[in-house]
Parts: structure tokens; C-alpha cells; sequence
């Protein structure tokens, strides 16, 4: 009996430790959450007035608007819904394309009713191969637009996405027809109304683009201009449906959530996104409402959908250097949903083995009395603050949700959040299955086509990538490792300066290990060419930024920066009025290329002479593209000139880099006044440099184009290798 008296006394004792290190977490998370909505507050009162009233809202000129709703499954109350925006919308521009299956003769009898009655309704009936999924049902109904509109010689500005079970607000398309002029995505808020016969599976406690954390998106909205978006209340600009379309679909079928993976490839693109909460004269918001799912296992589905396409779809690094470190903090919130449920389920827990242990104890001989689970006095204050910021939490939310969705649904949010508690549990263990579905076509569906990175996983090394991709042997790995330690070189230059791996091969690697995507600087560099930094901040950072044909910025690197460069590259690009760069990497030698010859009557007359040589006949490079690549691959930088023929130290040149400013003088210069070089040496290499050419021959008729695999390679240098 005194071994399991004493156990009990130790467990007991260890249970108090753990209610302590919950109290903490909910501290820490409570106060963070606070502290989000005070900034949120006063963002908001300095930016008071700016937002358009409704009489500005109502005089803006109409631009033309599609309405796409898509509906995959059955819907009853498609005729209802069609019959309202008609009778309530105070917008006059507008054609609502209703795409439903053929099969469902119940929903296209209602919709063509309808249609009958309004001309501005268009039915497109989908096939059974075009309604498999939510993408594939978009679409179609997106080229039903296009043929719609080589029809009626009519060119839609924005597309409103709704629900097949949703109600707008009048003044709905009113209000994303102001801000479709700042942004090219625009998210209404999403308001979940109860179904009568499961009235427990939706409301306030669902919503995450309601009342109770508008703030917080009105403010990622005005610092990220970017947001998370649901399937229906999101308007999209025609430019932004022109820029999806020259990758491919506009929403991918490989997605569960086809909308929000677009905005996400949009805002990588630098397209700009964003969230409105306004009220009407009547105080009500302009938002759209839809119903809650059906049953209790739809309501949990829908949910982990939405956790698969935001927290739990993989990880990139906070320190990562594509953002600001407002989008890193958003990018936690996103994910903060799982500290969240590890500390709940904690305190579930906790409570649990409090109960056990003193049932455990009733039943024990010797165990009389129970000592207290917490005696320290801060602990003992820390959970008093605890409940004081939950209660303050819960009020608030009821005050919202009255102002918002009137009494009876704030008297019911205590019900709703437990059910919430519940459903997003189970949702977060159904979500972080490791599963894949397939549709009927036999194509993976994933969460997000994106390739997902562990928060745990090692950043991979540079030839460790090339090693497994097949690029070099081992034995090169060791040689460039050997190399990079004794000199002080950068690995990415070591394997450059050894020559052991193509320009192109260091690039793929560099952005497999960057998370970022890889690109050829092989377009024309006329003066056609938008270039965006100048030529000191280019050659300080090896980055090359011009507009792509998407309408996006793209910024080309070919180095991997320490976090202190990143945040300076960040600063040069937003001088230069670039503030949502999308990074690539590309071959150093085309991005070095880029930055001397870009503009210049060298690149025209070469750009000249390449379309002479095309026109001609086809030639053994094949397309433009080819030759760019070619002419561009055997230029180097003169640093690098002169580190391969050993003029200048490694260690040396990086700590030259360093002390180059913001506005200093260039590195070239700063070099060709070391004193530490030959003189006559670097006189004749800095000559060499200057008077380097591509390699284009004359144009004749025999041979348009000079071949670069005439040239002669250089081996790799033993002397750097040894």
C-alpha cells in the first residue's frame, strides 16, 4: 500500500507541473490573440473614413460582372436563389451563369423557369465528365463564359463566384465592383446560417470569415494583400482569370479547394487580394450567407477540406525570405489552429488523469487526504488571468454575433462553439491523414498541388540535391566540399569556379533547396524589357527583376543570401516599387548576362540578328530560346573571372561584398583599386572582360547562326581543385 500511496503522491504532484505548463500555453495564446485585435483596432481607427460610403457605393458606374455558380450536387433550392438575387440585387450589369449536371432535371427545370423570365440568366449543362469536381465544374462554366462572350461581343471585368445554396446582399456586387479597382481578388465576408434540421452543424462558432475575426482579416488585408478565400463570396478580376490561363486551367483539378489554391498561385504571382467588412445604412453587413452542410459528417469534411488547404498544407520555414514579417506571422496564424487543439486536447487530458487520480485515491487504503493540485501563488494568478481572457473572449463573441446575426444566434454561440470544438477535433485527425482520393478521371487529388516542406526536416544541401538527382558523383561532392572549406568560397560558386556541374543543373538545385521554382533568363533584353532594379542594387544582390508575361514581377536569383541580405533584396525591391516580388532562380551566368547587356544596342543588333537567322530556315539550335541560352551560358562576372585565375581570395571578396551599400560604388570598381592584385594581370583580365562577346557570327546565307558547341570548352582548372 505505501508504493502505490506514494505513486498516487507523485502523479498528483507531476499533474500539477503539467496544469501549470497549460496555464502558460493559454497565456501565451490568449495574450498573442489580444494583442492581434488591439493593433487590428487601431489600424483600423487611423484608416477610419477611407472606406466608401454607401451612396458612393451606389453611384459608381456598373461594370459589366459574370455571376458563375456551379452546381455538382443536387440542389432544390436553385430556383429560390435565382428568383432572389433577381428580385433583391441592386445592380443592374450582370449575367448569372448557372452550370448544373443533366441529370438533375429537378434543378435545370428551375433554372430554366427562370431563365425564361430573365434573359441576363444563362443555363450550361455539364456532362458527367465536367462535373467530377468543384475545378472541373468551374471550368466549364468558364468557357461557357468565353464562348458566351465571342457571342454578344461582351467583355466581362469581374467574376462573382456564389454558392448553389447561398443569398448575396443586395449591395454585394455593388461593393466588390468598388475594390475590384484596387485589387484583383475580392472576398465578401461568408456568413453560415443553421439548417432547421441540424441546426448544431453551422453558425458563429464555424465561420472564418465572420464577425469574430474580421479584424484581424481586414488588417492581413491592408499588410499582406493577401487572404484566405472560400468557395463562394470572392470576386476575381478578368486579369486575374487572363493570368491563370496562361499556366494552364484556371483552377486545378488536382485540388480539393480548386478557389483558394488559385488566389494562392495569384499571390505568388504578386496579383493583390483582399478582405471587406462594411455595413449598410440599416447597420447590416454586406456579406453572403450561406447554409451549413446537411449532416454532421459533411460538416466535418468541409471542415478538413478547409484545414487541408491552410494549416496543415505544409510548411515553409518563418525565416524563408519570400515575405514580409507580417506574412510570416500570418502564415502562423494560419497554422496556430493546431497549437490551439494540442493545447486543448492537453487540458482534456489533464483533466482526465485529475479525475482518475482521485478515484484512484478514494479507493486506495492510506490515502485520506488530497493535497492541492497547485499551491504556488503565480500559478494560481496565471490561471485567474486564463479565465479572465476567456470570458472576456466569450462576451465578445456574443456581442459580435448579436450586432451581426441578432439575438437568437448569440444566445445560441455557446452551443455552437461546442459543437465547433468538436467537429474541427475531429476534422484535424481526419486532415492530417496521410490520404489521397482519385477522381473518376484516375488524377490524384491532393490539398494543394504545391510541393508541402516539414517544419522538422533538415534545409538539404546544395550537392546532396545534385548528388541524388544524378548531376555529380560523390567523389565531385567531396571535391567542391574540400574546395568551399579551404578557400572560404560559397558552395554554389565552388561547384561554378570547378566547372563540375552546368549553370542550369546549380540553378534547379538551388531552388529545389529554396522552395522556389526555376526559369531560364532566355527572353529578348531589348529595349522593350521592363527592368525594375538598378544596376548597382542588380549587381550588388546577382538579381534580375523584369514584368512577366502574366502581368506579375518576376525576380531572378542565382545565389543562396543569408537572412540579413534577403530582408536588403526585400528593401532594393521595394525602392524600386516592386512589393510582391515572385522569386525564380535562374543560371548565374544569365542573370550576370541580364544585368551588363540588358537594353543595350549589343542585345538589340544580337536580337536582330537571331530573328534574321529564324526567318531564314530552321536551324540545328532550334527556337530563339535556345540560341539565348547558348550565347548566354559561358559568361561570367569579373569576380569571378578573377577568383578562377586565382587573383583574388574568396574570403576577401565576400568581406568587399559586405561593405558595399545601398548606394556605394560598385564592386567592379571597388576591386580594380585593390592594391593586393597585379596590376598588369588584372589590367588584362578586366580588358578581356570588357571586350567579351557573345558568340554570333556575321549573318550569311550557309551559316546564320555561329554554333556554340564549336567553341572550345575549358577543362576544369587542377589548380583550384587541388
Amino acid at each position: 500500500m505505501t508504493n502505490a500511496v506514494l505513486l498516487l503522491w507523485d502523479s498528483w504532484s507531476i499533474l500539477g507541473r503539467v496544469v501549470t505548463l497549460i496555464a502558460i500555453a493559454i497565456l501565451v495564446l490568449g495574450l498573442e490573440n489580444l494583442a492581434i485585435k488591439l493593433i487590428a483596432d487601431i489600424q483600423g481607427w487611423r484608416r477610419r473614413g477611407s472606406e466608401p460610403t454607401v451612396e458612393m457605393l451606389r453611384r459608381k458606374q456598373e461594370d459589366c460582372t459574370a455571376i458563375l455558380i456551379p452546381i455538382t450536387q443536387s440542389a432544390p433550392l436553385a430556383g429560390t436563389m435565382l428568383a432572389r438575387i433577381k428580385r433583391t440585387l441592386e445592380y443592374e450589369n450582370y449575367t448569372i451563369f448557372v452550370g448544373a449536371r443533366s441529370i438533375d432535371t429537378q434543378a435545370v427545370a428551375a433554372i430554366r423557369r427562370e431563365a425564361r423570365i430573365d434573359s441576363r440568366v444563362q443555363l450550361c449543362l455539364f456532362e458527367e465528365h465536367e462535373a467530377q469536381s468543384q475545378a472541373h465544374a468551374l471550368n466549364a462554366l468558364l468557357a461557357s463564359v468565353r464562348q458566351f462572350e465571342h457571342l454578344h461581343d461582351v467583355d466581362f471585368r469581374t467574376y462573382f463566384l456564389q454558392g448553389p445554396e447561398s443569398i448575396v446582399h443586395p449591395l454585394s456586387l455593388k461593393l466588390a465592383n468598388w475594390h475590384c479597382e484596387f485589387a484583383s481578388v475580392v472576398q465578401l465576408p461568408v456568413l453560415t446560417n443553421p439548417r432547421d434540421s441540424m441546426s448544431m452543424t453551422g453558425g458563429a462558432g464555424f465561420d472564418d470569415l465572420g464577425e469574430h475575426r474580421a479584424r484581424e482579416t481586414v488588417l492581413r488585408a491592408r499588410v499582406v494583400r493577401n487572404v484566405p478565400v472560400r468557395q463562394t463570396g470572392v470576386a476575381l478580376r478578368r486579369d486575374a482569370i487572363w493570368a491563370l490561363k496562361l499556366h494552364g486551367d484556371v483552377f486545378d483539378c488536382r485540388s480539393e479547394s480548386p478557389v483558394f489554391d488559385a488566389v494562392q498561385r495569384l499571390g505568388e504571382r504578386g496579383y493583390l487580394a483582399t478582405f471587406v467588412w462594411q455595413r449598410d445604412d440599416d447597420k447590416a453587413v454586406i456579406a453572403v450567407e450561406e447554409l451549413s452542410p446537411r449532416a454532421l459528417r459533411d460538416a466535418v469534411q468541409d471542415r478538413a477540406q478547409r484545414l487541408s488547404a491552410t494549416a496543415l498544407s505544409g510548411w515553409r520555414p518563418i525565416g524563408s525570405a519570400h515575405g514580409s514579417l507580417w506574412t510570416h506571422y500570418f502564415n502562423y496564424r494560419d497554422r496556430r489552429i493546431v497549437a490551439v487543439a494540442a493545447t486543448l486536447a492537453c487540458a482534456v487530458l489533464a483533466g482526465l488523469a485529475a479525475g482518475a487520480l482521485l478515484l484512484a485515491g478514494r479507493l486506495t487504503p492510506g490515502f485520506e487526504s488530497i493535497p492541492a493540485l497547485i499551491e504556488s501563488p503565480w500559478v494560481l494568478a496565471l490561471l485567474a488571468i486564463d479565465a479572465a481572457l476567456l470570458g472576456a473572449a466569450l462576451i465578445e463573441r456574443l456581442v459580435q454575433t448579436a450586432r451581426t446575426r441578432g439575438l437568437r444566434n448569440a444566445a445560441l454561440l455557446p452551443l455552437n462553439l461546442a459543437a465547433s470544438c468538436l467537429i474541427t477535433a475531429r476534422a484535424v485527425v481526419l486532415a492530417s491523414r496521410p490520404q489521397q482520393k482519385a477522381d473518376r478521371t484516375g488524377v490524384a487529388l491532393t490539398g494543394s498541388p504545391a510541393a508541402t516542406h516539414s517544419v522538422f526536416a533538415a534545409t538539404p544541401r546544395l550537392t546532396d540535391i545534385l548528388v541524388r538527382s544524378g548531376a555529380m558523383s560523390k567523389d565531385e561532392a567531396k571535391i567542391a566540399h574540400g574546395y568551399s572549406r579551404r578557400t572560404g568560397r560559397n558552395l554554389l560558386l565552388a561547384l561554378q569556379d570547378l566547372r563540375l556541374v552546368d549553370g542550369a543543373a546549380i540553378a534547379r538545385a538551388l531552388g529545389e533547396k529554396l522552395g522556389i521554382e526555376f526559369g531560364h533568363l532566355d527572353g529578348p533584353l531589348d529595349s522593350y524589357a521592363s527592368v525594375f532594379l538598378s544596376r548597382h542594387a542588380a549587381e550588388r544582390f546577382c538579381a534580375f527583376a523584369q514584368r512577366a508575361e502574366d502581368g506579375g514581377i518576376d525576380v531572378y536569383v542565382g545565389e543562396d543570401y543569408s537572412a540579413r541580405e534577403w530582408r536588403a533584396l526585400r528593401a532594393a525591391l521595394q525602392r524600386a516599387g516592386v512589393h510582391r516580388p515572385h522569386f525564380r532562380t535562374a543560371p548565374l551566368s544569365e542573370i550576370a548576362y541580364a544585368i551588363r547587356f540588358a537594353g543595350t544596342a549589343q542585345e538589340m543588333a544580337i536580337e536582330q540578328a537571331i530573328a534574321v537567322s529564324l526567318m531564314d530556315g530552321p536551324i540545328l539550335e532550334g527556337t530563339g530560346r535556345n540560341i539565348r541560352r547558348q550565347l548566354r551560358a559561358p559568361y561570367r562576372r569579373l569576380e569571378d573571372l578573377l577568383v578562377e585565375r586565382g587573383l583574388i581570395r574568396p574570403r576577401r571578396l565576400r568581406l568587399m561584398r559586405s561593405r558595399l551599400g545601398a548606394e556605394g560604388q560598385a564592386l567592379a570598381d571597388t576591386i580594380c583599386k585593390d592594391r593586393r592584385i597585379p596590376p598588369f594581370t588584372l589590367a588584362e583580365t578586366v580588358r578581356e572582360f570588357n571586350e567579351w562577346r557573345p558568340a554570333i557570327a556575321p549573318l550569311t546565307a550557309a551559316a546564320p547562326m555561329a554554333r556554340h558547341s564549336s567553341r572550345t570548352t575549358l577543362p576544369p582548372d587542377p589548380r583550384l581543385a587541388a
